[in-house]
C-alpha cells in the first residue's frame, strides 16, 4: 500500500470568493508596481 492510498485529513477547500479576492488584490498590486517602476504617473485630467 502506497502512502497516497491512505486517507489523510485535508483542510477544507478554499471558497471561490477568497480566491477571486486574492486574484484581484494580486492584479492591483502588480499594476501598482508596474506604474511606479516605470515612472508613469497618471495626470488626472491634465492638471
Amino acid at each position: 500500500m502506497s502512502p497516497s492510498d491512505t486517507p489523510r485529513e485535508q483542510a477544507p477547500k478554499t471558497p471561490r470568493w477568497v480566491k477571486v479576492s486574492a486574484l484581484i488584490a494580486a492584479v492591483l498590486v502588480a499594476a501598482f508596481l508596474v506604474v511606479h517602476l516605470t515612472g508613469t504617473v497618471p495626470t488626472h485630467g491634465g492638471h
